[in-house]
Formats: C-alpha cells, sequence, structure tokens
C-alpha cells in the first residue's frame, strides 16, 4: 500500500465516529453512550480536557485522559467553583443536582438524530468570568438543534482558578501560557470540537461561536487569539463589554483605576493573605494546596473584575487595537448589547454606586457630562456611563473595525422588554434575549427575566432566534419571514433595534458614543506617551490620567 493510502486509512480508523447505536460516539479519548429524546441525541459532562487539579491547577489544559468502556454521558459534570446564591432558584436547584468541583471541564452536545452534517454552534457562558455554566437550563439546545443544528455548551475555569499569575508561577512554568486559563479551556473546548464533533454529526468546518456577557468578551477575545484561528467561521457576541482604551495586562500595570493593578500583583497580594511564603517552588505548593472554597471566598471579598488579560502569548495585545489594525479572524461577526444595561448595578448600595461614580467619572467637568444631557446626579450619570461607555460604546466600535477586514458585521441593539414588565423597567434587561435564543422560555417561563412569558415574548423570540440560527447556517442573519438586517458599515451607523418592532436605525446614541470614543481614546494615548517616557522599570504613577 503506498504512503498516502496508508496515512488516508489511518486517519479513518482512528477518527472519532458514530457507532450502529445511535446513543454511543466513539471519540478520541473513548467511547461514550448518552441519550435520545424523541428526535434528538443529548450527551452530557463529556470531558474535553484532563482535571485542572493539583499540579495541574493553573496550567494549560491538558488533553482529555483516555478511559476504557462506555462512559456514561447521561448527567452533566459539576460546575467550576463559584459562590452560591448569586443566581435565581432554578439555577441553584441545578447546582445542588450536579453539584461543583474544580474537576469541571465538561461540556454538553444536543444533535439531530439522524443526518447531518450539521452546522455546530458552540456557546459560552456569561458571569463575570466567576459565576455560571454551560450546563444551567437556560442554555439547553435542545430547540436550536431541532432546526437544524448541532449546538455545544462548554465549561471553562473561572474566578482566580481561571485566571491567576504570581511571580513564582511565572519563573517555574517558563516556556507555557500563563495567566488566562479560562480562554486556553476555551480554545481547548474547541479543538475538542473540530476533532470530535462529526461523530454527532457536526460539520467541524461549519463552527459559529456565541456568547453572552463574560461569554460575548471571550468570544472577542476568541477573535484575536492565534490559538483559535481556524476553530470557527462565524462569531456572535453578545452584551459584552471591553475596554477600548486599554485592557488590563497580566504582567504590567495599566491606566490607573480599576484596571491599574496587574494580574500578577493581584496574585501576590493573594499569597500574602494566604501566608504563602520562602522560594518560588515553597509558594506554589502553598497556592495549590489552597481548597476551592478558601480561594472563592476570598475572590469574593475583592473589587477586581476577572476579564481576559494581555500575557503576549495567549492574548498577544488589546482586544481593540487587534481590531484597529485588522488583526482580527476574518470571519463574520454579530454584536451588540441592551437598552438597560445599566440595570446590572441597579442593587448596588448607594455608597457603592458612589464610588462606582468617582471611578468612571474621575477627571470629568461639568462640562463634559453636558454630552448626556439630563439632570441626573452624578452617580446616575455613572450609571448611564457604565452602560454606554462600557457596553454600547464597545460593541459599536468592534463592528466598526470589522471594515477593516472583509468578513461583514451585523450591530443589534436589544429594546424590547417583555409585557409583564413595560410598567416596571426602563428598557431591556442584560441577557433578556438568551432563553429566547435557545427557546427554553415556552417550556421553562421562570428562566425569563420576568419569570412569566407571554404569547407576545415568545413570537419575539421565534424572531430573534431565526436571525442566529440563518448567520450560524449561512453567515448572514437574513432569511425568509424576517424583517431586513442590513450589514453594519461606519458610513451608514446601521444598528437592528430588537424591540417590540424589528428595524434598523442609523446613529442610536451617536453623540455620547462619539464623546465616550474620543475620550477613550485620548486616554489611551495619554496613557502610552506616559509609559513610553518613564524610565525602564518605573511603575505607573497612581494619579489619574485627564
Amino acid at each position: 500500500m503506498s504512503t498516502p493510502a496508508l496515512v488516508a486509512t489511518l486517519l479513518f480508523v482512528l477518527a472519532p465516529v458514530a457507532m450502529a447505536d445511535a446513543q454511543t460516539v466513539q471519540l478520541a479519548s473513548g467511547v461514550i453512550r448518552g441519550e435520545q429524546q424523541q428526535d434528538l441525541r443529548i450527551f452530557r459532562g463529556v470531558p474535553f480536557a484532563a482535571p485542572p487539579v493539583g499540579e495541574r491547577r493553573w496550567r494549560p489544559p491538558a488533553p482529555a485522559v483516555p478511559w476504557t468502556g462506555v462512559r456514561d454521558a447521561t448527567r452533566f459534570g459539576p460546575v467550576c467553583p463559584q459562590k452560591r446564591g448569586v443566581y435565581p432558584a432554578w439555577a441553584e436547584v441545578h447546582m445542588d443536582a450536579v453539584g461543583m468541583s474544580e474537576d469541571c471541564l465538561t461540556l454538553n452536545v444536543w444533535a439531530p438524530a439522524t443526518g447531518g452534517p450539521f452546522p455546530v454552534m458552540v456557546y459560552f457562558h456569561g458571569g463575570n468570568m466567576k459565576y455560571g455554566s454551560g450546563s444551567f437550563p437556560k442554555h439547553d439546545g435542545s430547540v436550536l438543534a431541532r432546526n437544524g443544528l448541532v449546538v455545544v455548551t462548554v465549561n471553562y475555569r473561572i474566578g482566580f482558578l481561571g485566571r491567576f499569575a504570581h511571580p513564582a508561577l511565572t519563573r517555574t512554568q517558563t516556556g507555557e501560557p500563563l495567566v488566562n486559563y479560562g480562554i486556553m479551556d476555551q480554545i481547548a473546548a474547541l479543538a475538542w470540537v473540530r476533532d470530535n464533533i462529526a461523530a454527532f454529526g457536526g460539520d467541524p468546518g461549519s463552527v459559529t461561536i456565541f456568547g453572552h456577557s463574560a461569554g460575548g468578551v471571550s468570544v472577542n477575545v476568541l477573535m484575536t487569539t492565534p490559538g483559535s484561528k481556524g476553530l470557527f467561521q462565524r462569531a456572535i457576541a453578545q452584551g459584552s463589554a471591553i475596554s477600548i482604551d486599554r485592557d488590563r495586562h497580566c504582567f504590567e500595570p495599566g491606566i490607573p483605576g480599576a484596571q491599574g493593578s496587574s494580574w500578577q500583583s493581584v496574585g501576590e497580594g493573594m499569597a500574602r493573605h494566604f501566608g504563602a511564603a520562602g522560594g518560588d517552588a515553597a509558594v506554589a505548593r502553598r497556592l495549590r494546596a489552597l481548597t476551592p472554597a478558601q480561594i472563592v471566598g476570598y475572590q469574593e471579598e475583592q473589587l477586581i473584575g476577572f476579564n481576559p488579560c494581555v500575557d503576549g502569548r495567549v492574548i498577544t495585545d488589546d482586544v481593540a487595537e487587534i481590531f484597529e489594525r485588522g488583526g482580527q479572524h476574518d470571519v463574520p461577526y454579530v454584536g451588540g448589547a441592551n437598552s438597560w444595561e445599566w440595570g446590572q448595578i441597579d442593587d448596588v448600595p448607594l455608597i457603592g454606586k458612589w464610588f462606582l461614580a468617582g471611578g468612571f467619572l474621575e477627571g470629568l467637568s461639568d462640562e463634559d457630562l453636558a454630552v448626556f444631557d439630563d439632570q441626573w446626579t452624578r452617580i446616575g450619570v455613572s450609571q448611564r456611563w457604565f452602560a454606554e461607555g462600557l457596553f454600547l460604546l464597545s460593541t459599536r466600535y468592534l463592528a466598526k473595525q470589522m471594515s477593516r477586514v472583509r468578513s461583514p458585521a451585523w450591530l443589534y441593539h436589544v429594546t424590547y422588554v417583555q409585557t409583564s414588565q413595560r410598567d416596571d423597567v426602563p428598557g431591556a434587561a442584560h441577557g433578556l434575549e438568551v432563553p429566547f435564543v435557545f427557546g427554553v422560555t415556552k417550556r421553562r417561563p421562570e428562566i425569563a427575566e420576568a419569570g412569566t412569558v407571554s404569547a407576545e415574548d415568545l413570537a419575539w423570540g421565534d424572531r430573534i432566534r431565526g436571525y442566529w440560527i440563518n448567520f450560524a447556517k449561512t453567515g448572514d442573519p437574513n432569511g425568509p419571514g424576517l424583517p431586513p438586517w442590513p450589514a453594519y458599515r461606519p458610513d451608514t451607523d446601521l444598528a437592528m433595534v430588537l424591540g417590540e418592532r424589528l428595524e434598523p436605525r442609523a446613529g442610536l446614541y451617536k453623540e455620547s458614543l462619539d464623546y465616550l470614543e474620543r475620550r477613550a481614546l485620548l486616554r489611551r494615548a495619554a496613557f502610552e506617551g506616559r509609559a513610553a517616557s518613564r524610565p525602564a522599570g518605573e511603575e505607573a504613577a497612581g494619579e489619574p490620567l485627564r
């Protein structure tokens, strides 16, 4: 047999394949058995990487450990370690059922029982990078799968277990990626999809990644990471917020303020808290000996964000700057946010809002704030700053930068309020669209934002889900029966408003977003100018940039 023929034969024999029993699938790491529900096959708790425990804590994900026999894939894996009591009752019940463990790198697959190959949608959950799970009931992929898709939801390391740096780890783990372990998990999950999804009837050459909130941030980061290149062909970032002035950096201080401390200095603070001292090996052992509960308890006391940081290897530069120079992956892209994003901080106590206002509005004069054109207090303005300066600004900004590549982009803005809430809230809450995109609201109305769902709400959800399904199948959200959604271009500035009516509008929030964009870029330039003139080894000063 010729060498090419032999190679082809070996690839066929070794490739993951669906077996005679539709509920049993051969993967690269072993055989799994899921369950069949009418016209769907469902596989839960499938490991895509080795358990990140013991010496593997704060290390890049390793391949899943092979097993013998048939592994049960009818139950979800445990959620990653996190604080309880943050989510509604339905989520807490789920966490009671599946448990919590540092050994949590699993994914779930919903697939049509017959046919294929089908386009694939891979979902990354939200939760501020320290809460949540891919297995939550609102991420049930059944409805999407019944529309001719293979759906994958993923767990990834969160909190300090998914984002951590310390000089002892930097010095003892030379030559390997550091800090952004949750993003590394997501890349590993996408590589697993490439290598295994054909066994479920999925097309590894037609993969859409999508995610909400922290998951949307992850999508934007994955659009720029070298390790994810070629692993997906379309991307949807829902309700994501990134900094366009400067991301947090892993090993050097950044712009003074909430993102000013490097992740390495954050890690040194945790080590001091737990008395981890001595040589590098001793410090690393002490940190790895901490229980997940100790780490989660400490992280809940820290007022820091857990967004990914620039490490120079996994994440090579600030996300906005990569987009600006056209360095993002050249794939069709959808981005958007909701009209009441500041509802996320509604429950923050007044004193907390006061400090939050100081962080957002540092250096702004009354003249600066006039762009908002209202009579709110400075605390009230901080709520709009939170929504427009983080969510709406960065969403529009990244859509604008997609003009630097060949692939199109579409921008959306959710304004829809569920019928039972229209007298109670001023707009669409953060993540309102997520259970409607998945289509779980008819069967589990308690998962929806309002806890109740009307026929009008369901009809709205069907149309929104239609856009997502079309995009996953064709790279374009438009399709029969849906109002036309024009691609975004900086000159037309058209966003699709997903409200009681679905219609494109030009120049949403234009005055305030233009102002915020100019200020963010000036802030970045001021920081970079100071950094360039600072003597080598001298850290950034703590004064605000004006």
